[in-house]
């Protein structure tokens, strides 16, 4: 078995940022109009994390697509890069957790052990399949299929669909915003797309990824607020801080720096080239010294609009909860934050739960 072991340094666990100001260019295109940065509907984003995965593949045709009929804002395709340079829609730089590629009995001397870290990202892969060791056709050719990641989820449609190219998801949304708009929305249906393992792909692999992303969006018109605002709202994510300052330096499109729990973050900073932030969940909680509450406003959030940055932190399970034992109340706390959107895993009753809500305020202000 081939052992490939790629270990960047870890600097520290606590690590805060601290740069010289972007070039102007970054600063002119990260203060640029953004027409569809905050949901004209009147209540927080829904962005179906890996597509309605709580019920099906993740990153899937059908993922995707029941997303969209539910009434998503935005699908979020991860990015892997094959050997051949195509973008591969896939959380994880390897495979066998959410495909079959385990059971494809020619890939059996492909296997590898990977140990990437890093201040920003860290990811191992033990006796597995890593993407960029693939090129695209032969994995197609091989009938690979994708899974539900969890086995205590649904695993009735997995095996049936194959991955999904970057290319594959834009024409997908473009299809259906096309012929099936959702009626009385504002902003069509877009795609919140993360660049993953961009240093490991560059620094291990010779490949850019972000480069590849914008070359793509560019190629089907996409790569500026204009264009994307017309055709397919485009959001940008990344914990990787030099994604995101490339992406600033090509576009306007709105940026998203995602954060991990691990690292403590230069706010002020971020929001000279970001647009919004990511947090996981805990971000909310227990920040500058409040006491931990469910149901008052958050201070992280509150400084974040300070800095004229959106909060959309993640993850919504319906069935994996944290702060409370029902799912719609856990959508309820996670909105007395304050928040701008949800990455959610089950966006139809995340969508539900918000609209019933903002009902139950319009009601309110009409009595009153």
């Amino acid at each position: 078995m081939k052992l490939v072991i790629l270990i960047a340094i870890l600097l520290i666990s606590k690590h805060s940022w601290a740069y010289d100001n972007p070039d102007p260019v970054i600063r002119e295109n990260r203060n640029a109009e953004i027409p569809y940065l905050e949901n004209p509907e009147g209540r927080p984003y829904v962005v179906s994390h890996r597509g309605a995965c709580g019920t099906l593949p993740d990153h899937s045709t059908a993922a995707y697509a029941t997303a969209y009929f539910d009434g998503t804002d935005f699908d979020e395709p991860d990015l892997q890069v094959t050997k051949d340079g195509v973008l591969f829609v896939m959380h994880n730089l390897c495979m066998k957790e959410t495909t079959n590629i385990a059971d494809l009995p020619q890939f059996d001397d492909r296997r590898s052990d990977v140990l990437h870290i890093t201040n920003e990202t860290t990811f191992k892969c033990t006796d597995d399949y890593i993407v960029n060791d693939f090129t695209w056709q032969e994995l197609i050719d091989a009938g690979l299929k994708v899974r539900n990641r969890y086995k205590s989820r649904n695993h009735f449609y997995d095996d049936l669909y194959p991955p999904m190219r970057l290319e594959n998801a834009i024409e997908l949304m473009l299809e259906l915003n096309e012929k099936s708009p959702k009626q009385g929305r504002k902003f069509k249906t877009g795609l919140y797309i993360e660049t993953k393992a961009v240093r490991f792909y560059k620094e291990k692999r010779n490949v850019d990824i972000a480069k590849i992303l914008y070359d793509t969006l560019e190629k089907y018109d996409l790569h500026t607020v204009e264009k994307a605002t017309e055709k397919l709202p485009i959001f940008i994510e990344s914990f990787e801080q030099d994604s995101l300052l490339y992406f600033k330096s090509k576009t306007d499109l709105p940026t998203v720096q995602l954060m991990t729990s691990s690292i403590e973050y230069d706010l002020d900073w971020i929001s000279s080239y970001s647009n919004g932030v990511g947090p996981k969940h805990t971000y909310m909680f227990n920040q500058e010294g409040e006491d931990f509450n469910l149901d008052k406003p958050s201070k992280f959030v509150e400084r974040c609009h300070e800095l004229d940055m959106k909060v959309h932190p993640y993850v919504l399970q319906d069935d994996i909860l944290v702060y409370s034992e029902d799912p719609i109340d856990e959508v309820k706390i996670w909105e007395a934050k304050g928040v701008d959107g949800y990455f959610t895993e089950f966006p139809q009753s995340t969508l539900n739960t918000l609209l019933y809500t903002k009902s139950q305020r319009e009601l309110t202000l009409i009595k009153e």
